[in-house]
């Protein structure tokens, strides 16, 4: 009895895995197979690099599929951490307008230690795709032609009157790799609104 038992289970097996090979046969010949197509648009390498070093996230995945992030994905992405915050036990976190997330102290009594509160941030907000996600939506969104973003930040303290109309990118480039903070190394026409300026150019060169 037993001998028949094994020897009709590796029947089943058998037929199971002719019926397997035949459907990936019938896939391939008909292109069911579901494929993400290649990344398109001025920003297409940096999106499939971004696919492949994030190739075990689902969500970032289906985000990428179309080469763009739209507003809504963005939204669902800060929604999934903040869900993923909150099933871990941290409580009142929030974005701001700008996309920053603040997290206050938790309540007295609360049993999750500062240092948890910390590695609870970085676990939901990798699982969320957020660090890929907010550099590629800031990036494709004020620089869609993928143009050199030290060209933008230029053009855009030029157009706001923070610097004058000589003042060149390779000046803005040159004082941002010198360690130095652009606030207190730019040639400002106004020191007193120039930093201003210069902090509303990179939150958007194209403002």
């Amino acid at each position: 009895m037993g001998a028949n038992t094994r020897e009709g289970t590796h029947s089943i097996r058998s037929h199971l895995g002719l019926l397997a090979a035949a459907l990936i046969i019938v896939a391939t010949a008909c292109g069911c197979q579901q494929t993400t197509p290649a990344a398109e648009g001025p920003w297409a390498a940096d999106i499939e690099q971004a696919r492949s070093e994030w190739a075990s996230n689902e969500f970032v995945q289906s985000v990428l599929a179309d080469s763009s992030i739209s507003e809504a994905e963005l939204q669902d992405m800060r929604q999934r951490v903040l869900s993923c915050l909150t099933n871990k036990g941290v409580t009142g976190a929030s974005y701001g307008p700008s996309g920053t997330l603040s997290v206050p102290d938790q309540p007295v009594g609360s049993s999750i230690s500062e240092e948890q509160q910390e590695e609870f941030i970085h676990a939901c907000s990798i699982d969320a795709g957020e660090p890929i996600i907010e550099a590629l939506e800031f990036d494709m969104r004020v620089n869609p032609d993928h143009r050199d973003i030290n060209e933008l930040y230029t053009q855009c303290l030029i157009r706001n009157k923070a610097v004058e109309p000589s003042f060149t990118v390779q000046e803005f480039t040159r004082a941002r790799e010198s360690g130095t903070p652009l606030a207190s190394s730019l040639p400002f026409i106004d020191p007193s609104q120039g930093p201003d300026i210069l902090q509303r150019c990179l939150e958007d060169p194209s403002k």
